[in-house]
C-alpha cells in the first residue's frame, strides 16, 4: 500500500511540470471569409458567459492519474482570461464577415442589441495510465445570445459543437491542440451562423426597434 501511494506522488509530482497552460486562440486564416461581406454593425459583450458547472474559471482542462482517473493539474487559459478569449474569437469571426464590431461591457451600455458569446461547455482530460503516450479527450460547445439593453433575449443559436480523442506524447502539446482544433470548429460554425439570412434578419429588425 505504501508503494502505490508513493507511485501515485511521485507521477503526481512529475506532472505538475507538465503542460498546464494553453492559449485559447485561432490564427485568423483559420477562420473561413465569406464570399459577400455582411457590412452591417453589431454590438458585442466582451466577455463571454460562462455557464458550466464544475469548472474552475479558466480551466480548460485537467490531468488525471491512473486508471482510477485520480485528478491532476489543472489546465488553464495563457495571455487571456477564457472569457476574454472566447470573446475575442467571436469578435474575430464577425470581423471577418464584414460586421461592423463594437465592444460593451454590459448588455445595458448597448444602445441597441448585443451579441453575446456563451460556453456552453469546455472540458479536457488527459489519461495518463499509458505514459509516456497520453490520450486526451476533450469537447467544446459555444452559443449564441442577441439580447436587448434590457436584458430580453430576442434570439438565440447553438453551434454544433466540436470534441474528439488524440494522442498526446510526454503532454506536451495534447491540451492545446485539442482545445484550439475545437474553437477553430465552434468559430467557423458561428460564421455559418452570423451570416446566414435568418440571423440578419433579426438583428436588423432588433436594431431598428421592431
Amino acid at each position: 500500500m505504501k508503494g502505490l501511494f508513493l507511485f501515485l506522488f511521485l507521477f503526481s509530482a512529475a506532472l505538475t511540470g507538465c503542460q498546464t497552460t494553453v492559449a485559447v486562440e485561432v490564427d485568423d486564416s483559420d477562420i473561413i471569409k465569406p464570399a459577400t461581406p455582411v457590412g452591417l454593425p453589431i454590438a458585442l459583450l466582451s466577455k463571454a458567459k460562462d455557464v458550466r458547472d464544475g469548472q474552475g474559471i479558466d480551466q480548460v482542462g485537467r490531468h488525471t492519474i491512473s486508471l482510477l482517473m485520480i485528478p491532476g493539474p489543472t489546465v488553464t487559459t495563457e495571455r487571456q482570461h477564457l472569457d476574454d478569449a472566447i470573446a475575442s474569437g467571436v469578435k474575430q469571426v464577425l470581423t471577418k464577415a464584414g460586421y461592423e464590431v463594437t465592444t460593451v461591457e454590459r448588455i445595458s451600455d448597448g444602445k441597441g442589441p448585443v451579441l453575446v458569446a456563451q460556453i456552453d461547455d469546455l472540458r479536457n482530460y488527459l489519461f495518463s495510465w499509458m505514459y509516456p503516450l497520453g490520450i486526451v479527450w476533450g469537447k467544446m460547445e459555444l452559443s449564441l445570445h442577441l439580447m436587448s439593453p434590457d436584458g430580453k433575449e430576442l434570439w438565440t443559436a447553438n453551434a454544433d459543437g466540436s470534441g474528439g480523442i488524440m494522442a498526446s506524447l510526454l503532454y506536451m502539446s495534447g491540451f492545446e491542440t485539442r482545445v484550439q482544433g475545437d474553437l477553430k470548429d465552434n468559430l467557423n460554425q458561428i460564421g455559418v451562423i452570423v451570416t446566414s439570412d435568418q440571423f440578419k434578419g433579426v438583428l436588423t429588425k432588433a436594431q431598428a426597434g421592431r
